[in-house]
């Protein structure tokens, strides 16, 4: 009885601690290789939680702690604790990580329209450009000063890629601070998604460049030209074509007695433009966010009517 009345006291810096130690004793599962990914997605989601909890503690947004434990997690062979080593290069965990930023962006951009967006695209499109050229400055220049032997398309390269940006870390952070449908979270996320189409705009452009250099002819102005075109075009088709059809699409499905058919539709229309922002050269999180900000709410009215 005495035994039975002691509860042990968890609190989440121990809990943290178990969830990273207990998997490094066996991720074996039998035959069956789901068995292993739910182990290593309980690990992971348990352990992110906790860690995101304690970040709220001491008043720091959830994201960081589970960005900390997942530094954690990543060099804990580093300390003695191997078996972990597997998680970093899962292609199934990868891949469900990839699936988690599209639903992420698509739900942001559900908190906000076209037209709000378009309010505030003068700003947005001033921050994105400040915050891709001065990336690409400093990389292109400080290639040129501390590797100049490798010469000036190995300077463009790295200066492209230094400006990629993290959507998914702003959107959570802003989802936290409950300010995503405010009009600096307006300017903040549209900046960072043009961030995203600028820097991927730039890369195709500069590998294009050194792929033409590579095979002795230079990239001509239309092959840069096709390439940005390529980009806009399909942000401006997107929104355009699915501001006009989403409505008669969804009050199609409307018709679907189903308690999850808002649910199969939503997805299926994020998914969709994803694929669409993948073949036209983008980052697929592009189209999931053009896909949340096609969407509103009286385009679904009639499943909330109804109860879903």
């Amino acid at each position: 009885m005495a035994f039975a009345s002691r509860r042990p006291d968890w609190r989440p810096a121990h809990l943290i601690l178990l969830a990273a130690v207990f998997p490094s004793l066996a991720f074996a599962s039998g035959d069956d290789p789901s068995a292993d990914v739910a182990l290593k997605l309980a690990l992971l989601l348990v352990g992110a939680r906790l860690a995101g909890h304690l970040a709220s503690r001491l008043h720091q947004p959830a994201v960081l702690g589970e960005l900390l434990f997942g530094v954690l997690l990543g060099n804990l062979k580093y300390v003695g604790v191997p078996g972990l080593e597997s998680i970093a290069h899962d292609p199934n965990l990868d891949m469900l990580g990839r699936l988690g930023v599209l639903i992420l962006l698509f739900e942001v951009g559900l908190e906000s329209t076209v037209k709000q967006m378009l309010q505030v695209g003068l700003s947005a499109l001033l921050v994105a450009s400040v915050g891709v050229l001065v990336p690409f400055a400093l990389g292109f220049g400080v290639s040129e000063l501390l590797i100049p032997e490798q010469g000036h398309y190995v300077a463009a390269f790295l200066g492209a890629t230094l400006t990629a940006t993290s959507v998914g870390i702003t959107a959570r952070v802003l989802q936290e601070l409950g300010a995503s449908s405010s009009a600096e979270a307006r300017v903040i996320l549209g900046a960072a998604v043009l961030d995203d189409v600028f820097g991927l705009v730039i890369l195709a452009v500069v590998s294009g460049v050194i792929a033409a250099a590579g095979g002795g002819a230079p990239l001509s102005g239309l092959g840069v030209a096709g390439i940005v075109a390529k980009a806009a075009g399909f942000l401006v088709i997107a929104l355009a074509v699915g501001v006009r059809l989403s409505p008669r699409l969804f009050r199609v499905a409307s018709r679907i007695e189903h308690e999850a058919a808002l649910l199969a539709m939503g997805l299926g229309f994020c998914f969709v433009l994803s694929w669409a922002a993948a073949a036209a050269g983008l980052a697929p999180i592009v189209g999931a966010f053009a896909a949340g900000l096609i969407l509103e709410d009286v385009h679904y009215q009639a499943f909330v009517d109804r109860g879903e």
